[in-house]
């Protein structure tokens, strides 16, 4: 039978066993952060929609975008809805997997006469190299100076707020008016929107807003520009006119 000898270290000090446990505590962590990062990059869900019961005008912007034309949000007033998407940009995998889901399945967006504006702050080259690898179509307009994301708050729910967008999406009406907005979340929530359910959101407000997605107080105490509360109006009139058409046969007549 043998015997330990004197001053023997014990069996769970020895140095391979020491090794072990270290590395086995070692990994142990790196799985855990590991599931910690995933679980915030991934989530599980994410919070409701929101629609806006008071709309407000819309921020006019013109920001270059990767395409090379400037894209004018002024320009579209009276002509068509807009989607504005705030995202991370480069670095966010997601945020573009985002874009391109949606170019796949516009035809949709398209009938009710929606486009698309994506909005980022990278560098204008990073920005051009990603979208044409990516196949993206669409306008990617460059927001530098962060201007057009601070006015319309898509600076703070964000993985780095203040310093880039998170997620967030803004539809603006023909009338040049704001009325419905998504935002990310925050940590444990997905940096996606499901196409099938930002489809839903998007044609729900739309019904909501009523013929000519008219504005939320009379046009007479319109703050904004007077080139666009022109087009508004027309906008507005345009809608109301075909809906009675639809209804009655009769077009009606403005003052």
């Amino acid at each position: 039978m043998k015997t330990r000898k004197r001053n023997a270290r014990p069996w769970w000090r020895s140095p391979k066993v020491v090794r072990r446990i270290l590395i086995g505590a070692l990994s142990s962590g790196l799985l855990i952060a590991a599931g910690l990062w995933l679980a915030m990059a991934l989530g599980t869900g994410h919070e409701a929609q929101t629609y806006l019961a008071q709309p407000g005008p819309a921020p006019r912007f013109s920001l270059p975008t990767t395409s090379g034309v400037s894209f004018d949000s002024s320009e579209h007033i009276g002509k068509h809805n807009l989607l504005l998407y705030f995202s991370e940009g480069i670095g966010c995998g997601a945020c573009w997997d985002q874009i391109v889901d949606l170019e796949a399945d516009w035809s949709r967006f398209q009938a009710q006469d929606v486009e698309l504006v994506s909005v980022m702050v990278d560098p204008l080259g990073q920005l051009k190299s990603e979208a044409a690898a990516r196949g993206i179509t669409g306008p990617v307009a460059y927001d530098g100076d962060k201007a057009v994301s601070e006015r319309y708050n898509a600076m703070e729910a964000s993985m780095h707020p203040g310093t880039k967008p998170g997620h967030t999406f803004v539809l603006v009406t023909k009338a040049g008016q704001m009325i419905w907005r998504w935002d990310w979340g925050g940590h444990g929530k997905p940096m996606y929107l499901d196409v099938n359910e930002l489809y839903g959101y998007v044609s729900d407000s739309l019904q909501k807003a009523g013929p000519g997605a008219k504005l939320s107080r009379d046009l007479a105490d319109w703050s904004g520009p007077s080139d666009d509360r022109a087009k508004a109006v027309q906008a507005t009139r345009v809608a109301s006119a075909d809906v009675m058409v639809a209804r009655s046969g009769q077009k009606p007549t403005w003052p």
